[in-house]
């Protein structure tokens, strides 16, 4: 339910005043004035509302053609990226200034038994089975 400022409710409410004082002749001649300024503030009111309505449909298509904009934009940015990083190498810093990450040598892997002498593991022995057959457990 609208609540009783919305602006639907507050035409509704001024049109139905000006008919009721259209309809009641005996009071007619005294409000004269104040019919009249109601009535222009109700057609400004209804212009203004036109208005409204028209521009919320303009903001609708601008923020349209925005969008496409911005699409074709991107798609030039990826054109011109791609032109430089032909134009001056896949692997020079310079492509840095121009927001693409050069090719760099990747770090090489380290083979299994370096990484495990760095954990702190002796490289061929395992934890979980004795080394010598003199350390296994008797049952």
């Amino acid at each position: 339910m609208p609540s009783k400022n919305s602006y639907p409710a507050l035409i509704t409410d001024f049109e139905g005043l000006l008919e009721a004082v259209n309809r009641t002749p005996q009071i007619q001649p005294s409000l004269e004035t104040e019919q009249q300024a109601l009535a222009q503030f109700l057609a400004e009111i209804q212009s203004l509302r036109a208005r409204q309505a028209e521009l919320t449909a303009l903001k609708q298509q601008a923020t349209q053609q925005l969008k496409a904009t911005m699409e074709k934009a991107k798609e030039a940015a990826i054109k011109v990226r791609s032109m430089v990083k032909g134009k001056i190498g896949p692997k020079d810093e310079v492509l840095v200034h121009f927001n693409v990450a050069p090719q760099r040598k990747r770090p090489r892997k380290a083979k299994e038994a370096e990484v495990k002498k760095l954990n702190g593991e002796n490289p061929g022995t395992d934890q979980s089975t004795p080394a010598s057959p003199s350390e296994k457990t008797v049952v």
